[in-house]
């Protein structure tokens, strides 16, 4: 019997929209800085914000919460312990909640994420998108693959036991090898979780106004099957088009979507 009187389980987004260089194929709110982060009047605008909000879910607790970007890593984990103390002061959160911070590569080191962790972040979204170094400078990337390797570790060092790597494929001159390769070096780290996902052409983007050079369908369907294959063999399981995660260790933000 069904019960239409129930309510879905409620996640958190919360978006901080500056980045360091605007990737060419990004068509999200993000902006590049231009001096400095206002960090405490935008934290203190977005608690504002959340404060209006408040009366639409009265008594409802939330599951997970995901912070997004833009580049949020940007942020110094005083930030990101005021923001969550705020939002912990306003809502009811689950016990072990999940708490994710999306980080870029090139914006963070050991301390960085040790400051995460001590805030109240439980898992990490790094945005690698690729391992090699042609490919990375093709879409604009700030850091290089030594640096995402680096600042993998640096997380599992300051504790942080649920990570995910994002990765892309279809990128511009990319062929097959270097789409399975990139997996493979991803795999190698043993991340909890991996977001595998198609280059698109956007509107609104660099790209689409300056066409790079496109991966035909046929490779791309073939990148595809040989990817999924790759993930599964290394025990990561699709849950979503483009999630893959170890047992156990699907994104709980990413299921209530």
């Amino acid at each position: 019997m069904f019960n239409f009187t129930a309510t879905p389980p409620l996640a958190l987004y919360v978006h901080i929209p500056w980045c360091l260089r605007k990737c060419p194929y990004c068509d999200f709110n993000s902006h590049e800085v231009r001096d400095v982060v206002p960090e405490q009047a935008y934290i203190s605008a977005l608690l504002a914000d959340l404060e209006q909000e408040l009366p639409a879910i009265w008594g409802r607790t939330i599951e997970s919460v995901f912070i997004g970007g833009g580049t949020p890593s940007l942020m110094s984990p005083e930030s990101i312990a005021r923001l969550l103390g705020g939002i912990r002061a306003r809502l009811k959160l689950k016990p072990g909640a999940e708490i994710t911070l999306e980080a870029n590569p090139g914006t963070v080191d050991r301390m960085k994420f040790d400051g995460f962790r001590e805030a109240g972040v439980n898992r990490l979204s790094i945005g690698i998108q690729s391992f090699q170094p042609a490919l990375l400078k093709r879409i604009g990337r700030i850091h290089d693959e030594n640096e995402a390797i680096a600042a993998f570790e640096a997380a599992r060092q300051a504790g942080f036991d649920n990570i995910n790597l994002d990765l892309m494929f279809a990128l511009p001159g990319q062929d097959i090898d270097q789409a399975t390769d990139d997996l493979r070096a991803a795999t190698a780290l043993r991340p909890e979780h991996l977001s595998w996902y198609e280059l698109t052409i956007e509107p609104n983007t660099w790209f689409y106004r300056h066409p790079p050079e496109r991966v035909n369908d046929d490779t791309r369907w073939e990148m595809q099957t040989a990817g999924h294959t790759l993930l599964n063999q290394a025990g990561y399981s699709r849950y979503e088009i483009s999630a893959y995660a170890r047992v156990d260790r699907l994104c709980r933000h990413n299921l209530n979507y």
